[in-house]
């Protein structure tokens, strides 16, 4: 309510003086409002503005470093398993190349070893008669266009041959004519065959080393 005001005097009606009373009233209702804020200076408001301005341009930097980081570390990866995939590929060929070459290694030494043991078998067998006239035979293969030819042994060699009865030493008008010779330079188990067009080397240590020189080839 308002108050009256005492000692008032006008000569308008009292509707009038409800009117001037009614600002007043007014007056008094404004000053229960909150106050509003003060607007902001000039230099609070670019100071804000920079403030957006640096956080915004800030979010829009960590995106974008974000964003290239991922295509870098994507890239990175990428290169590491080309590489990775490229370092595999080589050393697989290297030890598959490795491997081949080891193996033609071993082959060959397998079969120079198989040689050298089958030698150092015929060697250790005792000389008889079966192997001495085998060797005999083989090396007269090689000259059956001669008529005649000489056959060189080893001196024990040729009297193991006659205590035996070899049908070697038989002459027969059907056959060539062989003669058997004592031979001091030949070693036991082997022969010399001389033709008229040159000598058969039928000695055991010739016909190892040949043996082991086609295995080297």
């Amino acid at each position: 309510m308002v108050k009256a005001i005492d000692n008032i005097i006008t000569g308008a009606p009292l509707r009038d003086i409800r009117l001037a009373i009614g600002p007043a009233e007014a007056l008094l209702q404004d000053s229960d409002r909150p106050e509003e804020p003060a607007a902001l200076s000039l230099e609070d408001q670019l100071h804000e503005s920079e403030e957006r301005g640096y956080s915004r341009g800030r979010d829009e930097t960590v995106v974008e470093y974000e964003e290239k980081l991922q295509a870098l570390r994507q890239e990175l990866e990428e290169t590491q398993h080309k590489t990775v995939g490229e370092r595999l590929d080589t050393l697989e060929n290297n030890v598959q190349e490795q491997v081949q070459k080891r193996l033609r290694e071993l082959e060959g030494e397998l079969v120079e070893f198989a040689a050298e043991a089958a030698v150092r078998l015929v060697n250790d067998l005792p000389i008889s008669t079966e192997i001495l006239e085998a060797s005999i035979l083989d090396a007269l293969k090689h000259c059956e266009n001669d008529i005649e030819v000489s056959v060189h042994l080893n001196p024990a060699d040729l009297k193991m041959l006659k205590e035996s009865g070899s049908e070697l030493l038989s002459d027969s008008p059907h056959q060539r004519r062989v003669r058997y010779l004592k031979d001091e330079e030949v070693s036991r188990g082997g022969c010399l065959v001389e033709t008229r067009c040159g000598v058969i080397d039928g000695r055991r240590e010739t016909r190892e080393k040949l043996l082991m020189e086609t295995v080297k080839a």
